[in-house]
């Protein structure tokens, strides 16, 4: 053993105190607890805040979309969308990325149900940026 080596408890020491310089730059490995956002038709939510999104997300009834929300009371929600939803959701991204704007964002948004014009009935998500920018992030962090 040379002296240059240090002992376990030396070395863990040293890590610790260097995870603890690094915590602000560095994911903490642990996830929000979330709960399932229910959300009803034809009632507005507004200022959520759109935190994540991830999809392909093998479902009952095909893929689906899981969409990271958090309430404006600072609730974790996770918002699932399929279908013509997570179509209208991805179209939605799609928007923001064109614009350069990243995630987190404010958002109001409405789920509906339309009729097609030959006749059949579709789930709709409408959603509309409120803010964006470090503002959102500074708000988001605060709740």
């Amino acid at each position: 053993m040379s002296d240059r080596q240090t002992s376990m408890e030396e070395w863990l020491k040293g890590y610790d105190e260097q995870v603890q310089e690094d915590k602000e730059i560095t994911a903490s490995g642990e996830y929000d607890e979330r709960s399932t956002l229910k959300a009803e038709r034809d009632r507005v939510y507004s200022g959520f805040f759109l935190e994540s999104h991830q999809g392909g997300i093998e479902g009952k009834y095909g893929e689906n979309t899981a969409v990271r929300l958090t309430s404006p009371e600072g609730d974790k929600l996770t918002l699932w969308v399929n279908g013509f939803e997570e179509t209208h959701f991805n179209q939605f991204i799609e928007r923001l990325e064109k614009k350069g704007i990243e995630l987190p964002v404010k958002i109001d948004f409405l789920r509906t149900q339309e009729e097609s014009k030959t006749g059949n009935k579709y789930n709709r998500l409408r959603l509309m940026e409120v803010a964006t920018g470090e503002e959102v992030q500074f708000e988001l962090d605060s709740l």
